[in-house]
């Protein structure tokens, strides 16, 4: 009987799941036979009967039509008018949804409003065959890529034959004097030794070379003292703090999150800049380099390691440190922003996009962004493939699963450890409580004790009384209870900070009870297991779907799109992806892509990168657009040279040391800044610009070498190497400076780096604001630059250090101490003479101020100090 139930049972439930799908067919039938609202047929006559009077023809109102599909999507003076799949969020539903518009006439009806509602969120269709177009997300037919010389791999050259071969050092001499020939020009002749020395110091470490440094080069008399000078160079520390400031600007790294409230400061920001430190003076291969930041997490399989090893090794945190460079784009999103409708739109949305620009722009030198709204109006970059590299890096960026910037973060520590530390933290936090509840505990007692001692002080005929109104709601007590309590209360219930002020002064044994627990509390907290964090990158688990945004508006989402790169780019290798397992804690899709990239044939990460190297050498790249190689980028000065350094990069092992000795060690980077008399009338009118360089050019030191610098010469600099950030303050003044009590003699790199706050020092000379990234530094000349160095408190706060140096060094030759460390040179005769003369004229004046001998000696040489610092000769190198 049972069983015929239980099959009764059965067969019900497979009639009503079968009845229900009949239903749901049904609906759907009638759903997909209902006819499809399009502009042409529902919208159009509407908007003609109620809008075209003034949204249309030559000047329409507000510079809107409502004509074509095109016209709305286009908008008018506030911007477009319609989001396609979110009518809600459309200008034009907002204006008809409120009776807003028509403008002196009657609203639109109920049943007009819907059809209009009903059609946006449908997708706004047309029967008009070419409106799908008018979004231009498809593919384009653009220029082919065999047809732009970025596209195609790079392909080594011969070397060239030249004329005066005695002026090669090395090819890319040959390269460079192969152009000027043709054109009846030569190089200039070499720099001075000392020229030589100042300019290699300040390129490769970004500080000035030590007279003791000077005396040793000048003294070496070896054909190779120069290439032993700029091995020595090469090898230092301080090598790896100038060279990955460089790549820091193009990474748009800084040490805040967002911008304006949101700007705030970032703790563990500063472990990727160390990481992009210790690569340069390692020499990471540019490959692995790229590897590391795109896919450092996928790259060493940290998921296992986390979930296998008993500490995670070295190279594993190395490799996941290196991933926030995809954590370098301003993010202000906090926790409480997932309340904020379309949220992704305002907040995540325009990360994911910096990100996206950061990325394309420091290794690929394509303005990809160009593509996010539309397809690329100049190079072959379609809006669907823009979205498709997007999608690369969406398994970790999940707008509607996002992660605040603040939480985003990796323990450096294995689940073995993170698990013995919860174990131990809880029993921490147990035996903390526990201390807390037994004080807590004996502070109730001696409370009430001291009620009862200072109760048995009161008068007794009012003690009773006393108590019953202090037992009393206030509310309910008589006027004499109330007097009452206002006048004993504080004496027998005193506030919380009375009371803790009391208790200890009033029973000892109380006191040495609350030392021994705080003691015993104390010692507990430093038994708790820390971890260090890192600002990281990794997927989140689950399916990943990356619609492609219409026009860019993340309201108007289309159709998905899969993982993918530019089609133009002719890659021996194609971006191959695969989806990963369902279980796997990974997608695999930023490693295909570091691979895709770092193939030794891609057609432009070798090129991009030696053009960056080649620029901070000379000022200006072979590429003079670093951040654009496409169509609109600048041609190379030297394409066959430009091709033989990419070829010569990937073929000695992707080497950045490599690139700086070929280019320090030949002919055209030691030419000097001032071109040969002979051929200078020539040169100049062929060549204004040096675009051939037929000399060096004259350069202005960045903003971090000019205080580097300073700190140097006046004896101030700690050399000391990573670490926190120094923080920064804005003074009421809005000068910005190291904040009070912090080390301000640390190199400029370890200088917090606040998008809002820039230090402003260093503003003056440029440094850049890190809106989105730096591929290119600025050089202006300005009046606020002198004024800085002969104004500011600091500036004057280093000339006295230096003038305390010089007199301990040389006390008997100032001025020749001083002009030695800040040009690394002696001074001429003249030089000699009248900053001489300077320096008795200063001190003639302090001491006929009432000045003490040595603060007149001081002070003037201070003066003369300032001076040096801001000579042009100190911030440029020839």
């Amino acid at each position: 009987m049972r069983d015929r139930i239980g099959l009764l049972a059965i067969w019900s439930l497979v009639a009503q799941i079968v009845l229900i799908g009949f239903a749901a067919r049904s609906s759907a039938e009638e759903k997909t036979t209902a006819p499809k609202v399009t502009f042409e047929d529902h919208i159009l006559p509407i908007f003609k009967a109620r809008c075209i009077k003034c949204h249309a023809g030559a000047e329409p109102e507000n510079e809107l039509r409502l004509t074509t599909r095109r016209d709305i999507l286009r908008g008018g003076k506030s911007g477009p008018a319609m989001r396609i799949a979110a009518a809600e969020s459309s200008l034009i539903w907002e204006k008809l949804a409120s009776n807003e518009m028509p403008q002196g006439g009657p609203p639109l009806s109920a049943e007009e409003k819907g059809v209009i509602r009903t059609w946006i969120n449908d997708g706004a269709a047309s029967t008009d065959p070419a409106a799908d177009a008018d979004d231009d997300t498809g593919e384009r037919s653009g220029e082919p890529a065999s047809d732009h010389w970025a596209f195609r791999p790079p392909v080594r050259p011969p070397i060239p034959t030249v004329q005066h071969g005695d002026l090669v050092r090395n090819p890319i001499d040959a390269f460079v004097l192969a152009k000027l020939e043709q054109n009846g020009l030569s190089f200039s002749p070499e720099a001075s030794r000392e020229t030589l020395l100042r300019r290699s110091t300040y390129d490769l470490i970004g500080l000035p070379p030590t007279p003791e440094e000077r005396e040793h080069f000048l003294a070496d008399q070896n054909d190779r003292a120069y290439e032993r000078l700029i091995d020595s160079l090469l090898a230092r520390p301080q090598y790896g703090e100038r060279w990955a400031r460089h790549w820091l600007d193009v990474a748009g790294y800084a040490d805040s999150a967002g911008v304006l409230s949101e700007d705030r400061p970032i703790q563990n920001s500063f472990r990727y800049r160390d990481y992009v430190i210790r690569a340069f003076n390692s020499d990471k291969p540019y490959d692995r380099f790229l590897q590391e930041q795109l896919a450092g997490d996928e790259l060493v399989d940290y998921w296992t390691a986390y979930e296998t090893r008993d500490v995670l090794p070295d190279e594993v945190i190395e490799a996941v440190t290196a991933t926030g460079y995809l954590r370098c784009a301003a993010d202000s999103s906090r926790p409480d922003f997932s309340t904020i409708k379309n949220a992704d739109a305002q907040y995540y949305y325009p990360t994911i996009n910096d990100t996206m620009q950061i990325v394309a722009s420091s290794t690929l030198g394509l303005t990809l962004q160009c593509a996010r709204c539309h397809s690329h109006k100049y190079d072959p970059i379609s809006q669907a493939e823009f979205y498709r590299v997007q999608a690369i890096f969406m398994g970790a960026f999940r707008p509607k699963e996002w992660i605040p910037q603040m939480e985003r973060r990796i323990l450096v520590a294995s689940a073995k450890q993170k698990k013995a530390a919860d174990e131990n933290n809880a029993r921490v936090d147990a035996e903390i409580a526990k201390l807390k509840a037994e004080i807590a505990t004996l502070r109730t007692t001696q409370k009430q004790k001291l009620f009862d001692d200072r109760l048995a002080t009161v008068s007794e005929p009012i003690r009773a009384d006393l108590q019953a109104a202090l037992a009393k709601p206030a509310d309910q007590r008589t006027e004499v209870e109330k007097y009452l309590v206002a006048t004993f209360q504080p004496l027998l219930q005193p506030d919380d900070a009375t009371l803790d002020k009391l208790l200890p002064e009033t029973y000892p044994d109380y006191k040495t009870a609350v030392e021994q627990n705080i003691a015993a509390v104390a010692a507990l907290e430093r038994q708790r297991m820390h971890f260090d964090e890192l600002r990281a990158l990794y997927d989140l688990p689950g399916p990943v779907v990356t619609p492609l945004l219409r026009r860019g508006d993340a309201l108007t989402p289309g159709a998905p799109v899969e993982p993918g790169v530019p089609q133009a780019l002719a890659t021996p290798v194609a971006f191959q992806w695969s989806p990963p397992a369902t279980e796997a804690r990974t997608s695999g899709r930023r490693l295909a892509f570091a691979k895709w990239l770092t193939q030794p044939d891609h057609p432009l990460t070798a090129r991009v990168m030696v053009n960056r190297i080649w620029m901070q050498h000379f000022g200006q790249g072979l590429v003079s657009t670093p951040e654009d190689f496409g169509l609109l980028g600048s041609p190379p000065s030297h394409p066959e040279l430009l091709d033989w350094l990419a070829r010569e990069f990937v073929e000695n092992g992707w080497s950045i040391k490599h690139v700086h000795r070929l280019i320090m060690n030949s002919t055209t980077w030691r030419q000097r800044s001032v071109g040969d008399p002979a051929q200078l009338e020539l040169a100049t009118k062929l060549d204004p610009d040096n675009r051939w360089l037929w000399r060096q050019s004259l350069r202005r030191l960045d903003a971090e070498p000019v205080r580097d610098a300073m700190l140097s010469v006046s004896g101030l600099l700690d050399a000391s190497l990573y670490g926190h950030a120094i923080p920064v303050a804005r003074r009421p003044d809005g000068d910005v400076t190291i904040a009070d009590g912090q080390n301000e003699r640390r190199r400029s790199i370890y200088v917090q780096v606040l998008r809002g706050n820039p230090l402003t020092m260093l503003q003056a000379y440029d440094q850049p604001v890190m809106e989105t990234n730096c591929t290119r530094r600025g050089r202006s000349t300005v009046s606020t630059q002198a004024l800085t160095l002969l104004n500011s408190e600091t500036v004057v706060g280093y000339a006295q250090a230096f003038a305390d140096r010089v007199l301990k060094d040389a006390p008997d030759s100032p001025v020749a101490r001083a002009v030695l460390l800040t040009y690394a040179r002696e001074p001429t005769p003249e030089e000699l003479a009248e900053f001489s003369g300077f320096l008795s004229q200063q001190q003639a004046r302090y001491a006929s101020s009432g000045e003490v001998p040595e603060a007149v000696a001081k002070k003037a040489l201070a003066d003369l100090c300032q001076m040096l610092l801001a000579s042009n000769e100190f911030v440029y190198v020839d």
